[in-house]
């Protein structure tokens, strides 16, 4: 769809509905390992069949899908849009595979799901920790980033859904959101900090402190350093940055190094024995926090039960 500008609409929507799976995962192929012989043989199946499949695409859509090159092949910008449209495709296929499995096992099944870090914290795990006691079989790949990394593999169909900050996902034609609560952002460290008997500790010395914080550019960054220009000072600089929850929480509790998380984190008796928040540093609201998905697409059955799951948990938590 977002290839109209090129002429390549109709093409590509012709060649769809021409194209069998095969066609499909050799596509796919071709684009991970850029070279015939060793797409067919990711595939089993022989050069000349991968190199006739190919051929027969192009005839197909009367245009070069990959260039031929001397180390390999490359994908035109009609062929990356096939391979995009490929994965998707690939993907439904697999959900009504794990739907038809699901109505003989009732619990066999596999979600992906991309977590931006606001979306890292208690909720994931505890939504994941109660479906594992009704679907046991099902397996869940999870994997944090950002959105600039997450959304690309949402709408390839590698992943489900995101979860996070609603914001960082832009709504548009493709994507539909469904907020699930608001969240505040707070400064944490380790119990025993020396800054945890100093609840007034200015901006200018928490600027000297050392920090792990998100990258740049996630808007949760921003806003951290945004805090720090509007008083005129410059924001501290990150010892490290990174998205990854189970990082931050074992570099907070083991070291000196202050973060900023969502304030669920704290209140969570998970975490609580080992963080304390800074209360002189104001809490950054986070905004809505939710599940973003592909538009006008069915979830797999294993999607289904864990999104109810993260609403069940939160129905729970909004109870106590």
């Amino acid at each position: 769809m977002w290839y109209a500008k090129n002429g390549y609409l109709m093409k590509l929507d012709r060649l769809e509905r021409w194209a069998t799976v095969r066609h499909f995962r050799l596509a796919i192929a071709l684009f991970e390992y850029g070279s015939v012989l060793h797409a067919s043989r990711s595939l089993n199946v022989s050069q000349p069949t991968a190199s006739k499949l190919l051929l027969d695409l192009e005839d197909a859509v009367g245009a070069k899908l990959f260039l031929r090159n001397r180390r390999g092949v490359t994908p035109t910008e009609l062929g990356r849009a096939f391979v995009d449209r490929s994965k998707m495709v690939l993907a439904q296929l697999d959900h009504v595979s794990q739907a038809i499995s699901a109505l003989g096992t009732g619990h066999a099944g596999k979600v992906a799901i991309g977590s931006l870090l606001t979306g890292s914290s208690y909720l994931v795990p505890a939504a994941i920790a109660k479906l594992s006691i009704s679907r046991p079989d099902i397996r869940i790949k999870i994997i944090e980033g950002v959105s600039g990394e997450l959304l690309p593999r949402l709408l390839s169909g590698e992943l489900d859904f995101l979860i996070g900050r609603l914001s960082d996902i832009s709504s548009s034609a493709v994507v539909s959101q469904e907020a699930l609560f608001s969240e505040n952002a707070i400064v944490v460290a380790r119990k025993g900090h020396p800054l945890e008997q100093n609840p007034h500790a200015t901006l200018e010395e928490l600027k000297k402190e050392a920090w792990i914080l998100p990258p740049v550019e996630t808007t949760l960054r921003k806003q951290f350093d945004h805090t720090f220009y509007n008083e005129n000072i410059d924001p501290p600089h990150a010892t490290i940055e990174t998205v990854s929850f189970f990082n931050i929480l074992w570099l907070l509790k083991k070291t000196d190094l202050l973060g900023i998380l969502p304030q669920s984190i704290v209140t969570d008796i998970t975490y609580s024995n080992d963080l304390v928040r800074l209360p002189s540093f104001e809490p950054l609201i986070l905004e809505q926090i939710g599940i973003s998905r592909l538009m006008g697409t069915e979830l797999s059955p294993a999607a289904t039960a864990l999104v109810e799951s993260i609403r069940n948990v939160m129905a729970s938590s909004s109870a106590e």
